[in-house]
């Protein structure tokens, strides 16, 4: 297995600059045109399909639409000449470097170019298909780490597993007779590029090859996956080690598990891009170590060479490719902080955390210190209620009164601000907290300056449009716009804070689901009761285009059964506990219990 793999290196440092130079640009470059070209075309299946959230139930509803067919084959279509460029350039490279070759990765590139143009002839367009199916096929461990997600394995245990025995014998046959047909042809495109054959002819080679060293050809690809997942294994452990070292270190064991799943889930994000990013280059190196290896006769392969003045002009061109890539890749980037395109799907979607009232459980609700606490346990969102005092300023407070909270039995609309500067609302909580005020919403914006969203919710009072206007004022003077949302039982609030900016996102508040609400105007989202929430309700309300957040949830079953659901949100008094348990679910039951056990002793 090591010697192989030192082949493998060997083969890929002699053409290591062009390849990584090449790759570096050509992913960068294809990202800046993919991405707004996947988001036109989401929209567009959205628009042709009906829907306005591709739920799994949906799937089969969008794929069966002609338009959607059509869209999809067209994008498969640019899928695999892009794959087949990037196969052709590095079958190029590969010769080249054999060859003792200095041609520089501009004329590189264009002799890839002239020897794949054979592959737009009729006789020869199956290869490019072909060999997209097999390199998928080829790469089990890399596709099977950059599919998994639980939506996937609720999909397998629906559509497979649940399934009659025939179904499950007729799939294990087909992948069977698949794997045949792409093992015997798993040198065609190196017989095609440099022997300038047909893809008949470069199948039949292949496979006379591949039946010559059959047990070889097999061992290395096996000994390749196999290397794949301990690599990612031993990364995985190591990243594992330091992360609960660090959580330790920094004495958060009361959330380490939330620290340890949110960290992981990020870099397991970046590891599956990476993973993307790095199937062809090293797959397509094995596959060309064994067919320089299986393969002892000559070849005769042509290089473009090109003048200085032209080499000058395409290098121009290739810096301004390059910089222009990185630059609208990293506009993307930066985007997708204030909103993900691909939201609307489900197997995409992440459920996001709200601390209710702050981090109540641990800090009095509705006061800085909790909203504090809720920051430190990685909420996404603060939930606070809101009202105005007798002279018009924006306080934050649950009750009308302020009895509950502060032990003073008047209603917040009759005190001023002055005298509600002089409520307690810690002692009651804990002594540890006491002479904690009650904040106006302007503090809680300095507060948080940003770092995490907030849900503010307008208690339904007679001057609840009054207090609409004052927290849009202060929104916009704090410029909160893509940092707030605000939310009410009072569905005229809501309607006149939509037309006093329609910017801001909007929820209505139900306690209990019934009749035509869906596509209630002027809202953005829901905020329900989640005893109401069942998938049929939360599917309807995406299909109307809208979101739905969920209250209150504190317990781990009710949390994992409405993330199941879909629920985009969920309003929580313990956030860590939420955060521990929506991370959780694409991360194996044995991990999770060596993670508690390790910060919980």
């Amino acid at each position: 297995m090591l010697k192989k793999a030192k082949e493998d290196l060997s083969l890929l440092t002699r053409s290591g600059k062009h390849i990584f130079v090449f790759e570096l640009t050509y992913k960068l470059a294809a990202t800046a045109i993919v991405y707004p070209l996947a988001v036109l075309v989401l929209n567009l299946v959205f628009s042709f399909a009906g829907i306005s959230y591709l739920t799994n139930e949906y799937i089969l509803k969008a794929v069966t639409n002609p338009a959607v067919i059509l869209t999809l084959v067209l994008l498969i279509v640019l899928f695999v000449l892009y794959c087949s460029y990037e196969m052709s350039f590095l079958t190029t490279c590969f010769e080249l470097k054999r060859q003792e070759c200095t041609a520089s990765i501009i004329e590189t590139g264009l002799t890839a170019l002239k020897h794949i143009r054979p592959l737009f002839q009729i006789k020869n367009i199956p290869l490019a298909l072909f060999y997209f199916i097999m390199i998928l096929t080829i790469n089990v461990a890399i596709c099977g780490n950059v599919l998994y997600s639980q939506t996937a394995v609720n999909l397998f245990k629906t559509y497979i597993l649940r399934n009659t025995w025939f179904v499950k014998g007729a799939l294990i046959a087909g992948t069977l007779i698949i794997y045949t047909v792409m093992i015997f042809g798993i040198y065609s495109f190196h017989v095609f590029m440099l022997e300038g054959v047909d893809f008949r002819q470069a199948y039949k080679k292949s496979a006379a090859i591949v039946k010559k060293h059959f047990v070889g050809t097999l061992g290395s690809l096996v000994m390749y996956n196999l290397g794949v997942l301990v690599i990612i294994g031993i990364f995985y452990v190591l990243i594992s080690a330091v992360l609960i070292a660090g959580v330790k270190l920094l004495a958060m064991a009361y959330m380490g598990s939330a620290v340890y799943l949110s960290v992981l889930r990020a870099i397991r994000s970046g590891t599956k891009l990476f993973l993307v990013f790095i199937a062809i280059p090293v797959s397509y190196t094995v596959i060309s170590r064994m067919y320089y290896k299986y393969n002892t006769q000559p070849v005769d392969f042509s290089v473009i060479y090109i003048r200085n003045r032209y080499y000058r002009l395409n290098r121009t061109i290739y810096f301004g490719v390059l910089i222009l890539s990185v630059v609208l890749n990293a506009v993307y980037v930066v985007g997708s902080f204030n909103k993900n395109p691909f939201d609307k799907i489900a197997i995409f979607h992440e459920t996001t955390i709200t601390a209710h009232r702050g981090a109540s459980t641990e800090a009095p609700e509705n006061t800085l210190a909790a909203f504090k606490r809720a920051m430190d346990d990685m909420a996404d969102y603060i939930e606070l209620d809101v009202q105005l005092t007798a002279d018009d300023e924006v306080v934050v407070m649950h009750d009308a009164s302020a009895a509950r909270t502060t032990g003073v039995d008047r209603k917040i609309s009759e005190m001023t601000l002055e005298e509600v500067k002089q409520l307690d609302a810690g002692s009651s909580y804990s002594a540890e907290y006491a002479g904690e005020q009650v904040p106006t919403l302007e503090e809680v914006f300095q507060l948080t300056d940003g770092k995490i969203r907030i849900n503010i919710e307008l208690k339904t009072t007679a001057s609840s449009v009054k207090l609409a206007e004052k927290v849009i004022e202060l929104i916009h003077q704090y410029n909160m716009e893509d940092k707030c949302v605000i939310t009410s039982f009072d569905y005229y609030a809501l309607k006149y804070a939509k037309h006093y900016d329609t910017k801001i996102q909007t929820g209505y508040i139900l306690s209990v689901a019934y009749g035509d609400y869906f596509n209630m105007p002027d809202i953005d989202f829901f905020s329900m009761n989640a005893s109401f929430l069942s998938k049929r309700t939360v599917d309807a309300i995406h299909q109307s285009g809208k979101q739905v957040f969920a209250w209150t949830v504190n317990n781990q079953a009710s949390i994992k059964n409405l993330t199941n659901k879909g629920v985009d949100n969920i309003i929580t008094d313990n956030p860590v506990l939420a955060r521990e348990t929506v991370y959780s679910r694409d991360t194996s039951e044995t991990l999770i219990n060596m993670i508690k056990y390790v910060f919980n002793g």
